[in-house]
């Protein structure tokens, strides 16, 4: 039976063992443009370790098109969220400033508050200046050439995309992955992710390659998800690559390639990077692109908590605040404005709270 559906198994140890050995590594845009998001301890040792990997790492044509078209856009947003940050931190300070109402503090303890504001000025004013200087001289963007200098694949062909955006069409109606959760997206751009999943298929079946692919794409049309735990790639996927190339593909999310890292390519990468990587959520949101829906829930502080888990394993963004007022809490989902991740949402799990052992009171749609 396993060996009639090999899609829906897991790969035994020695074949992982001989991808870490053979396969070349293929990245999805999050990826790189991620680079810019991290910390920039965490985006250096992510770039080395990618480096290390050296004729081995390959990137599709549609990565490296979408990673230029992104890329100011990414460090525009990078410096918005610091000059955000600092201006709700300077509205508390000034609240704490009004000494003629509460809260009332000690005069020393108003003094370090003050001194923290100078120092958080200077740090945060770094950082934006680094970011406007990226802009027209950007040192990541270097390192990152120099990683993938002649390794980015070819482009198809007008005919080629042509017909493949044809048949995009069915196989997006036909939910048939990757890629149709974009059926939103506008038509120049919805087909990006099959684009990228065929050239990544040409690659294989053109050079005999296995592919070990590390992405930082959390929706459905690219992981198997059960009870709100991610299990593993499509298996529609794995089974249409390995029919069009007889070769093996494996996934990896960001902070598993790390993890795994660690153990076949005896790299010593800190825990702190590695949670950093796997803890990572998009902080800009675009209010038009997502949806926000707000839940006041009764329950006990240890039920609320595996919701909250099952919900970041599917790669939902989730916000809580504690009332600690007769086991109420409000709890704060977004999700990108597409009806079906919305209909899985409360299928899979609003519809389903009392299993939790959760009593919803109230929910409003944003």
């Amino acid at each position: 039976m396993k060996r009639t559906f090999l899609e829906y198994n897991p790969l035994e140890r020695e074949i992982i063992e001989n991808l870490w050995e053979k396969a070349i590594f293929v990245f999805d845009t999050n990826i790189i443009l991620n680079l810019y998001r991290y910390s920039d301890e965490t985006s250096k040792k992510f770039l080395e370790t990618i480096n290390e990997l050296k004729e081995r790492v390959w990137l599709p044509h549609q990565v490296g098109l979408e990673f230029n078209r992104k890329r100011l856009s990414v460090i525009s947003d990078q410096r918005k969220l610091y000059e955000d940050f600092e201006k709700k931190f300077n509205e508390i300070l000034n609240e704490i400033e009004n000494k003629h109402r509460n809260p009332f503090l000690s005069e020393s303890l108003y003094k370090k508050l003050l001194l923290l504001k100078i120092d958080l000025k200077h740090e945060i004013d770094n950082k934006i200046k680094v970011y406007e200087e990226s802009l027209i001289n950007d040192l990541l963007l270097v390192k990152i050439n120099n990683v993938f200098e002649g390794k980015i694949g070819n482009c198809f062909k007008p005919g080629e995309l042509k017909q493949l955006y044809i048949d995009g069409v069915k196989r997006y109606n036909d939910k048939i992955p990757p890629g149709y959760c974009d059926i939103k997206k506008p038509e120049n751009e919805r087909y990006g992710d099959l684009v990228l999943w065929k050239q990544i298929i040409s690659k294989s079946k053109d050079s005999k390659l296995d592919v070990i692919f590390i992405l930082d794409d959390r929706k459905e049309d690219w992981w198997l998800e059960h009870q709100g735990k991610t299990i593993s790639p499509r298996p529609e996927l794995l089974k249409e690559f390995k029919v069009e190339t007889e070769m093996n593909c494996h996934f990896y999310k960001p902070f598993q390639f790390l993890e795994y890292s660690n153990e076949y390519l005896g790299k010593t990468i800190k825990d702190e990077i590695i949670d950093e990587v796997k803890n990572y959520t998009p902080e800009t949101i675009k209010n038009d692109n997502f949806i926000q829906i707000n839940l006041t829930l009764q329950c006990e502080i240890s039920n609320l908590n595996i919701l909250i888990n099952d919900l970041k394993n599917a790669g939902y963004n989730v916000y809580i605040e504690f009332n600690n007022l007769n086991d109420l809490h409000d709890v704060f989902i977004v999700l990108p404005n597409i009806p079906d991740l919305e209909r899985r949402l409360t299928s899979k799990y609003l519809s389903n709270l009392v299993d939790y052992g959760i009593n919803l009171i109230r929910i409003i749609k944003k």
